[in-house]
């Protein structure tokens, strides 16, 4: 499906408050409210977005985010996709290009559920080869507005 400007405007809205009535992004965007409910519904059920509330890890009482950079054996990667997402404790996996095939984003209460969670499921999935861990220590930019274009220059 493509978007159209009006698309793109809802999104940019919905991302800064998903909260915001449809009657108040009509007026913002210079629509009606029947038009602008007629494309979030359409934008939902097509799976271009979708309305969540995005909790801040630390303030959940996870003291440690780790990401998680992955080498495989590519013959294994549909083994090891569909073992990442049966685990609660990632939040993000992505496929890279570069030195590390794999990139997660993990959450946990303290060091010892990140050592165990390394030693008894991660590296036990086949295929994984090595893991190199890295423990954020704190959040600078914490955001999922991807699909909002950047600012543009004056």
């Amino acid at each position: 499906m493509s978007l159209d400007d009006l698309d793109r405007k809802i999104i940019a809205l919905l991302q800064e408050n998903a909260r915001t009535t449809n009657a108040e992004v009509a007026s913002l965007v210079g629509s009606s409210e029947p038009t602008v409910r007629r494309r979030i519904e359409r934008l939902l059920d097509e799976k271009i977005i979708k309305v969540v509330a995005v909790a801040e890890p630390f303030s959940l009482g996870y003291d440690v985010v780790a990401i998680l950079n992955i080498q495989i054996d590519h013959g294994q990667l549909d083994t090891i996709e569909s073992a990442l997402l049966d685990m609660p404790e990632i939040r993000f996996a992505g496929v890279t290009f570069g030195s590390y095939d794999i990139v997660v984003e993990a959450w946990f209460h303290n060091n010892g559920a990140l050592l165990a969670f390394l030693h008894d499921k991660l590296s036990k999935i086949p295929g994984i080869q090595r893991i190199e861990s890295l423990q954020v220590a704190k959040m600078i930019k914490y955001t999922y507005d991807w699909g909002a274009q950047p600012p543009v220059p004056v």
